[in-house]
């Protein structure tokens, strides 16, 4: 088992993006290996993350659900939905890995692989954790070299890993099983995509709509919609109203703001519309939702 590396946070890759309510940067591929912490609050960013702990285990919130990862096993998870580490079981190291969404996309994946990881849900692969320790500690040492070759290389190296995990099957912390199938063409046009999800995310408080995002991206309506269900697997009007609904459930997290104002504030034309739309999504109203979101927090 090669030496743990010491605690270290990057400096660059770390901005408040305006209008949003995430607090990284997207499009920024980077590495840290650190002290785990507890979370005071859930947050969103536009990355597929990779968590990797090493002498410790960890209790996470995400996507509204507590979620139990163990040492030594490699847990993946879009990170555009809410997540928070709310508890930590011992004292040893977390390996943070940061994809930016447009890799994920462009990468050679099977397709269930890719879409149950963007439909907010955790896997956790079924590696021999020895050599994945030894494999992420070079990949850290070599991503602090600040050369993009490396970086390049690094890339090159996570996709193939990610391609190995949905070949050999991956594990939820619930205990259902999935099995990957075979792998699909490369999936095209996954910048415009990407660009989609930003754009989406930065006005998700204004009453935008399908021919909107096209017009952002210069494109037409119903290649727009098309290629959009076709990467994400769901309508650009389905996809924001579930951010829509992952934002107020991050806004629900602070106990001193009025519930009235959440679905407002989240781009929900009316507080009639966002109970209802809370409702059928989350099986509760948002006061119930928040209540038990704080209480497991």
């Amino acid at each position: 088992m090669p030496e743990t590396p010491k605690p270290y946070s990057p400096t660059e890759g770390v901005y408040q993006m305006p209008g949003s309510i995430s607090d990284i940067q997207g499009d920024i591929f980077y590495i840290e290996a650190r002290t785990p912490y507890v979370m005071e609050r859930g947050h969103v960013h536009g990355h597929v993350e990779l968590n990797f702990l090493i002498n410790c285990s960890a209790t996470y919130i995400i996507n509204g659900r507590k979620e139990e990862v163990p040492e030594n096993r490699l847990a993946i998870f879009w990170a555009n939905v809410p997540h928070q580490m709310i508890d930590i079981q011992g004292e040893g190291t977390l390996f943070n890995l940061y994809i930016p969404l447009p890799f994920f996309l462009e990468w050679s994946l099977p397709e269930r692989f890719r879409q149950d990881i963007l439909s907010g849900n955790l896997a956790l692969a079924r590696l021999d954790a020895t050599l994945l320790h030894a494999t992420l500690d070079r990949w850290f040492r070599e991503y602090n070299l600040e050369q993009t070759e490396f970086q390049e290389l690094i890339l090159g190296e996570i996709a193939l890993c990610l391609k190995r995990v949905a070949l050999m099957g991956w594990d939820h912390p619930n205990g259902i099983e999935a099995e990957a199938q075979a792998a699909t063409s490369k999936l095209k046009g996954a910048q415009h995509v990407s660009e989609m999800v930003r754009f989406i995310a930065e006005n998700l408080h204004k009453p935008i709509s399908t021919s909107n995002v096209a017009k952002h991206l210069g494109l037409h309506k119903n290649y727009t919609t098309n290629l959009f269900s076709g990467v994400m697997g769901t309508s650009i009007k389905q996809y924001l109203q579930f951010q829509r609904l992952q934002k107020a459930q991050l806004l629900l997290m602070d106990s001193e703001r009025q519930i009235s104002d959440v679905g407002l504030e989240c781009g929900f034309s009316s507080n009639s519309r966002f109970y209802e739309a809370f409702q059928r999504f989350y099986g509760m109203p948002p006061g119930q939702f928040r209540k038990q979101l704080l209480k497991t927090s």
